[in-house]
Parts: C-alpha cells; sequence; structure tokens
C-alpha cells in the first residue's frame, strides 16, 4: 500500500469515527450547559489534533517521529483518547458543573498535548538532519575509497598498486562523522586524491607513492582529531 492510499484510509476512518461521535453525543446527551459545547469543541480540536500529527509524521517517513521513544502519532492518539474520556465525563456531570473546570481541564490537556508535539517535531527534525550529515560524509568516504580502488587496479606498479589498496582500505574503515574541526584535514584530503589520481594518469609512481604517504598521515590526523572533538 502506498502513502496516497494509506492516507486515504486513515483519514477515511478519521471522518467515520467523527460522524459516529457526533452520532452518540447528540442521541445520547442533551446540550444543556457550556460545560457541553466547550467539551464538545475540545474534542473537535482533539480531532483535528489527529490529522496535523498525520500530516507531519507522514512528512518524513525514513525517520521515526520520536519523542522518549514515543512516536508521534502515538502521542496524538495519548491525548485524543485523554479528551475523549474528559469530555464525555463533562458532559455526563453537564448539570453539576460551571464552565470554568472544563475548559481549565481541557486547557491543560491541549497545552500538555501542544508541547510534547513541539518538542517531538523539533527532535525529529534534529536527528533527520544529523542522519542526513553523516549519510553525506559517507557517501563522501565511499567515494573518495571508490576513487583510489580503481586507481588501484589502474596502476602497473605493484607495490604501488598495493599501496594504493592499503589506502583505500584505511578509507574505508574511518570514522564516517565530520566536525568543524577537521574541515580543514579533509579539504586537505580531498585535493591529495586528486593530486594522486594525476600522478597515477600519467604514470609518476614515485610521486603517487609519496602522495599515498602523505594521505596516511592525512588520515591519521583526521581520526586523532574527531575523537578529541567528540
Amino acid at each position: 500500500m502506498n502513502k496516497t492510499k494509506a492516507g486515504i484510509m486513515y483519514f477515511a476512518v478519521g471522518g467515520i469515527v467523527f460522524l459516529f461521535y457526533n452520532l452518540l453525543v447528540f442521541l445520547v446527551f442533551t446540550p444543556e450547559t457550556e460545560a457541553f459545547w466547550i467539551s464538545y469543541v475540545f474534542m473537535i480540536i482533539a480531532f483535528l489534533g489527529q490529522c496535523v500529527s498525520a500530516l507531519l509524521s507522514a512528512k518524513t517517513l525514513d525517520v521515526e517521529t520520536v519523542f522518549f521513544g514515543i512516536p508521534l502519532m502515538q502521542l496524538s492518539a495519548f491525548y485524543f483518547f485523554a479528551e475523549l474520556f474528559a469530555s464525555l465525563v463533562f458532559m455526563i456531570f453537564q448539570s453539576f458543573l460551571n464552565y470554568k473546570i472544563p475548559l481549565l481541564v481541557q486547557i491543560a490537556l491541549l497545552a500538555a498535548f501542544a508541547i510534547v508535539t513541539i518538542l517531538s517535531v523539533a527532535g525529529r527534525d534534529t536527528a533527520k538532519q544529523a542522519k542526513d550529515e553523516v549519510e553525506t560524509h559517507v557517501r563522501s568516504l565511499k567515494s573518495m575509497g571508490v576513487d583510489v580502488e580503481m586507481l588501484a587496479a589502474s596502476v602497473q606498479d605493484a607495490e604501488l598498486r598495493t599501496r594504493l589498496k592499503k589506502l583505500a582500505e584505511n578509507i574505508r574503515y574511518s570514522d564516517p562523522m565530520s566536525t568543524p574541526e577537521i574541515e580543514d584535514v579533509e579539504l586537505r584530503i580531498h585535493q591529495a586524491i586528486h593530486e594522486l589520481r594525476v600522478y597515477c594518469e600519467s604514470g609518476d609512481t614515485a610521486s603517487a607513492a609519496q602522495a599515498c604517504s602523505r594521505l596516511d598521515m592525512m588520515l591519521i590526523e583526521r581520526n586523532k582529531k574527531l575523537i578529541l572533538s567528540k
């Protein structure tokens, strides 16, 4: 089932539940006081909250929307059922209550849900940004490793080929994370790999071997600085 069909089914079920809720409320209860209408309005807000939560969750399907390990849709469901319980209680006892108690309780529920939702979405976006950054650096390292492996396959000198394979292995097993503290050394690594490619393509074995040695030292420097920056 694709995302569009799943969304249509979700909102269709929500619409049926909404209609059933209205039918139940107006058949069972008689609107008599402000407590009833306050509870009814907040229940409508709870239905809308479910829709908003579904849209927010669907915006980033590859990252779990989590706040303390609880997905946003579950948080929305907790609020929905808490509001449903509160609204039904206030409707049942509407004749014995003024408007202040239902209003305060349901505002508190809504405020708690809004705060947790904001924190949840912010946490999701932060997690997604961190994941995207890691994936970018992983792709960058993989690309450098592939470039060196291709150079190893193209050179004729056996010793240089061995050194290039070892260099590619060192790149492959380097920590993919990155910090501002290592941006300079990463830039130098990219430049050195470009120089290495030029040396290999021109057949300058001695310069290529020296470039491999420099790159090995740069990788060591990068990894040590990365450890210190964590």
